[in-house]
């Protein structure tokens, strides 16, 4: 089906299609296609270096779009900007300086860790000169009038699943010196998002990657993509428990999104409501553990030791810290959902709200819902998953889940000071 599409491929998040200058679908007026953003705190960062390449090219990647588009891929003479790299990164810097809402940038691409370790280094130093700056802008500032200063800083990254000697003690030390400075302005959680989604892909050089980026000083934590074979019974619960084995936390359970091009990927958004309430539920964290688990963000070098506490505390083989959820067309993420239709063939059609918790823009706000209609039915991958072994009675009860809810966040993600 990619193979098919490629060419005809369109934005499944409407907030991607940036044009300069104008709002996207989420409302934001971008700079640049730089800069990605649905949320008021938090916006992507995709900088105009090697880390616009990827060595994954995983089928179901969400910037697939951008890949068809030819901003993301191994031409570096087509890549190269208009601008100066310099100017387009001094303009970046710029927007998050002077957004009130801003305090959450995620570097990605392509693959953060793609870029060489001086540009990488360019891109943090520019970041912490950003945020420093927009933290003295506030003391001259009116109460009320401050604007939002920035509390985390993550890298999306996939090497240390498929190239982990990609973490090198030169990497590790720029990342080390950005993760003490940074502090010392109040970022007090500096994080890398990688997206290991199988216990098969934890060797024993990627544990070490691991082990090197929390040294010094980096969370990690992982976004899992719910394929039809990630999602095969048990399969994500073991994958949380050797990621807790290694000091990961799992963050989000995706659904493999997009259309048609990702029909064969994609687990039907029932599969995922009962993956999070008949096996993630194992690993639910009690309450009386929920203030420990903000501390843990920000001790990444004794992370192992902190998620190990809570396991024998609780008796639970791992914590349940993600949350399972799909990238909506233009409302962010959500698991909320209800089915209010079926197609001809089969396929659910779902309207899904936003999500709760967390804040949006008015134009999402007054946009309120979402429908979408599933790439194929749920009688289609139950036959995929009896191709791959599995007894389709196992998963009996997906029927059942013509409804979701989107589960609250994990309040280890919630630690950043005030």
């Amino acid at each position: 089906d990619l193979v098919d599409e490629f060419g005809n491929i369109n934005a499944w998040e409407k907030e991607d299609v940036v044009e300069p200058g104008k709002p996207n679908e989420a409302g934001w007026i971008l700079p640049s296609h730089n800069i990605h953003r649905r949320y008021p705190n938090v916006a992507i960062f995709i900088p105009d270096t090697m880390g616009r390449a990827c060595g994954g090219l995983c089928a179901y990647c969400q910037r697939m779009y951008d890949f068809q588009n030819g901003r993301f891929n191994f031409d570096l003479d087509k890549l190269r900007p208009k601008k100066t790299w310099s100017e387009i990164l001094h303009e970046s810097m710029v927007y998050f300086r002077t957004d009130p809402f801003l305090e959450d940038i995620l570097i990605t691409g392509g693959d953060a860790l793609m870029s060489s370790v001086s540009s990488l280094k360019q891109v943090l130093d520019a970041v912490l000169k950003m945020a420093r700056d927009k933290k003295r802008d506030n003391e001259v500032r009116l109460p009320e009038e401050r604007l939002a200063e920035f509390r985390r800083v993550r890298l999306g990254t996939k090497l240390p699943i498929y190239l982990p000697q990609r973490v090198t003690k030169e990497l590790v030390a720029v990342l080390e010196q950005f993760r003490l400075d940074a502090k010392e302005i109040g970022i007090s959680q500096c994080i890398i998002q990688t997206h290991f989604s199988s216990a098969m892909e934890v060797s024993v050089d990627s544990a070490k990657a691991v082990r090197r980026l929390l040294d010094a000083g980096w969370a990690v934590t992982n976004q899992e993509v719910f394929t039809v074979a990630a999602s095969r019974r048990g399969h994500t619960a073991k994958l949380r428990q050797v990621l807790n084995d290694i000091g990961v936390l799992p963050y989000y359970t995706f659904t493999v999104k997009g259309f048609k091009e990702n029909r064969e990927l994609f687990a039907n958004n029932p599969r995922s409501m009962q993956e999070q309430n008949e096996e993630k539920s194992i690993g639910r964290v009690d309450y009386r553990y929920h203030s420990t688990l903000r501390s843990f963000i920000a001790d990444a070098p004794n992370m192992v030791e902190h998620i190990e506490s809570i396991r024998s505390a609780d008796e639970v083989p791992f914590l349940a810290t993600d949350r399972n959820t799909i990238n909506l067309p233009g409302v962010g993420k959500s698991n909320t959902y209800r089915t209010i239709g079926l197609t001809s063939d089969g396929r659910r059609i779902l309207e899904f709200e936003f999500d709760h918790t967390r804040p949006h823009s008015l134009v999402i706000e007054k946009m309120g819902s979402v429908v979408i209609i599933e790439s194929k039915s749920v009688a289609h991958y139950l036959r995929q998953l009896q191709q791959m072994g599995e007894d389709p009675a196992e998963y009996a009860s997906i029927w059942g889940y013509s409804a979701g809810r989107l589960e609250a966040r994990s309040t280890v993600f919630e630690g950043m000071s005030k």
